[in-house]
């Protein structure tokens, strides 16, 4: 029996939506192309569809067959012969076993689009976080979010199926997956539009929050986007589309847009009980370090130090012990939020106190520096998706 990945009737129109000019037409585009997804992916199909399917039956795969034994198939070795070049897009793959075989035809498929349209899986892991969080979004179909967030990563083609399968009866099965060109070219562009109008919605900022680590994120997940749509145009384009009024733009915009805002925030550095700016100017080395300032006006945020210092004796024990517990917090000044907690205490001994304190100190700066720089990359890393 013929199995399908995605069940959806054949989507005719292509999509000639040009570029929104205002941010209420891209609101518009974006439902339109949603509902249009929810149509394609859902299984349900629309009268108009409906109509527009029954004038180009010429585009309709072939019903799938599943044969035993006999002369090997001409479509083995030329899948064009089931599947007109110039409609569909097929690729064969072979194995032990049906499931593998089919598997492996779509690796095949996949792979007819090039190895530059498989996202890292970083970038794909993040787009689908946003889309589960509400961050971006693509529809409220549950399944059609689903099969969007799997197509973030390219290992399987949107509106991809299995179509004839051919077991040899002698150790090899074989099967072919084919995808609708036409459908998808519609469907591909269709979350183009969407994502574009995701974008439009990340990257505008009012210039007031510019300089925050909210529209470093923001950025940073644009040009995640912007990276997952260049791989949806390839798609387009192997299918026979064209993307050329789809204003496509390239993620490394993005990207340095981002590097600037992080170059801009202000992070101010303030410590209490401090000995010589010594935890000061640690802390501070590790921000300007990542690409942060720490002199400015209007702060965003405040590394707020507060050090506990105390002198400890332990009876019997000669020496005079300095103990340190530094609790450091990053601060939205906007909002009083704790951001980036931290945390540490020890002490250090010596004959005499000041020698003790001074010793600590010298640990303390080492602390800082060791292990501050990777809790500051976490917590970057962190922002995106936001909540």
């Amino acid at each position: 029996m013929k199995r399908r990945l995605i069940t959806a009737f054949f989507l005719l129109g292509f999509i000639s939506i040009l570029h929104a000019q205002t941010p209420a037409d891209a609101e518009k585009a974006a439902r339109d192309a949603a509902q249009r997804l929810e149509e394609a992916l859902g299984g349900s199909m629309s009268v108009d569809s409906a109509a527009n399917n029954r004038r180009n039956q010429q585009s309709i795969a072939p019903a799938a067959q599943f044969t035993q034994g006999g002369r090997q198939p001409r479509w083995v070795n030329d899948p064009s012969s089931a599947y007109n070049k110039n409609l569909f897009i097929a690729a064969v793959g072979s194995a032990q076993n049906r499931s593998q075989a089919e598997a492996r035809a779509l690796a095949s498929l996949v792979a007819i689009f090039g190895q530059s349209v498989r996202s890292e899986f970083t970038a794909a892991t993040m787009y689908t976080e946003a889309l589960n969080k509400g961050v971006v979004s693509v529809s409220n179909n549950t399944s059609v979010r689903d099969r969007i967030s799997t197509a973030a990563s390219m290992d399987n083609l949107v509106g991809a199926e299995i179509g004839n399968v051919w077991d040899s009866r002698r150790g090899t099965v074989y099967a072919v997956a084919f995808m609708d060109k036409a459908k998808t070219v519609s469907i591909y562009t269709d979350m183009i539009v969407i994502n574009n109008r995701n974008i439009e919605m990340l990257v505008t900022i009012p210039a007031e929050e510019k300089n925050t680590f909210d529209a470093y994120a923001r950025f940073k997940l644009a040009a995640q986007i912007a990276g997952i749509n260049s791989n949806y145009a390839t798609v387009v384009s192997q299918a026979g589309g064209s993307v050329a009024s789809l204003n496509l733009k390239n993620a490394d915009s993005y990207n340095l847009e981002a590097a600037n805002i992080m170059r801009n925030i202000t992070v101010t550095v303030l410590v209490s009980n401090d000995r010589a700016n010594r935890v000061q100017d640690a802390f501070a080395g590790v921000l300007s370090s990542a690409g942060f300032r720490t002199r400015g006006n209007n702060p965003a945020y405040t590394l707020d130090i507060r050090l506990s210092v105390n002198e400890v004796t332990f009876p019997g024990n000669n020496f005079i012990f300095c103990r340190i517990e530094c609790s450091a917090n990053l601060i939205d000044n906007l909002t009083g939020a704790s951001l980036l907690p931290y945390n540490f205490s020890f002490r250090d001994g010596h004959a005499t106190y000041a020698n003790a304190e001074a010793a600590a100190f010298a640990n303390a700066e080492k602390i800082i520096l060791e292990d501050y720089p990777a809790l500051l990359r976490g917590f970057i890393a962190s922002l995106m998706p936001m909540n």
